[in-house]
């Protein structure tokens, strides 16, 4: 990226961030462990449970939300949205619980499950959806497919208006758009951060750039509206492979990611996701190899911690 362009983008970035409404502003205060925002869990890790189920062990660990699939293979499936989203969700909240956010694999605005799913949803009060992804294919113009990938993201952003529900792009590390965060303001820049936001996830953005993901975090702090949890390490062989574990175990420093949140004004609901080995529930099994007793005692270490960090004091997952 040229200096020149980088300097117009950070200057846009810094006005539009003055220019949000309050209720997008993230302020200290709700990093304490009276925090309003919620803590989810990602739900890919309870697909071996049917709705009430999940929710009653999600409340039972100390989850105030869950993070819904609702995509192929996804604890609601995009076909009968219409009939087991609203099911779903009256069993969640009928737990204590809420659902702040479903995870989908929305990319195209003319898809034929697009409306149904967002409409839905919308009616049901769920307010953030994360989208799919839009992957970079070999023999194409980079600019071309960016400029695609934002037609698409305009084209959702009229339907998220319409329903009332914002989509959330998210930094996944590898070979996809907005990986490295810089291409990921390319095609969202301009939009209405009201309706078209970032998930945007500490592990990712680590893995892409271990000294700059400050940076890129506070390029896109106008459009956080969710923050993935996870936490990883280095394991080197012939080459580097990135080793996912629980939460404290790994390289990422919570207290400076929080801290950091805070300076750049983000508030934004956390969803946490459990990709070191869990008994199959870390790939989204539909049967736990561990027991479930293993299974609590994990995922509430991992939740523990978090909150111990929210607090103001890191403690460690035993």
């Amino acid at each position: 990226m040229k200096r020149r362009k980088f300097l117009k983008q950070a200057s846009a970035t810094a006005m539009l961030a003055s220019a949000l409404p309050a209720r997008s502003l993230f302020n200290f205060s709700s990093l304490s462990k009276s925090a309003s925002s919620h803590i989810c869990i990602f739900s890919k890790h309870l697909q071996w449970l049917n709705y009430r189920e999940m929710a009653e062990l999600a409340a039972q660990i100390g989850f105030t939300g869950i993070d819904l699939t609702v995509r192929k293979g996804g604890h609601v499936l995009p076909e009968n949205v219409r009939s087991d989203l609203p099911e779903a969700v009256e069993q969640i909240r009928a737990a204590g619980l809420e659902v702040p956010m479903i995870t989908t694999g929305i990319t195209d605005p003319n898809d034929p499950h697009t409306r149904d799913i967002l409409e839905t949803a919308g009616k049901l009060g769920i307010k953030l959806y994360r989208t799919g992804w839009y992957r970079y294919r070999e023999g194409e113009k980079i600019a071309d497919q960016l400029a695609n990938a934002r037609q698409q993201m305009t084209g959702l952003q009229d339907i998220n208006k319409a329903y009332g529900i914002a989509s959330s792009y998210q930094n996944h590390a590898g070979t996809f758009i907005g990986s490295s965060g810089w291409d990921l303001l390319e095609i969202i820049e301009g939009l209405d951060p009201a309706w078209t936001g970032v998930q945007f996830d500490i592990r990712h953005a680590m893995v892409e750039g271990p000294e700059t993901w400050p940076y890129v975090l506070e390029l896109l702090a106008p459009y956080i509206n969710s923050v993935d949890i996870k936490d990883f390490t280095w394991k080197v062989t012939r080459k580097a492979r990135v080793v996912n574990v629980p939460l404290g175990k790994g390289l990422i420093d919570f207290d400076l990611f929080l801290q950091k949140l805070a300076e750049f004004q983000i508030r934004a609901d956390f969803s946490i996701h459990y990709e070191y080995p869990l008994g199959g529930a870390e790939h989204g099994a539909t049967e736990l190899g561990i027991s479930k007793t293993k299974f609590v005692q994990m995922v509430g270490e991992d939740l523990h911690f978090f909150k111990g960090v929210q607090g103001g004091s890191s403690v460690s997952s035993t």
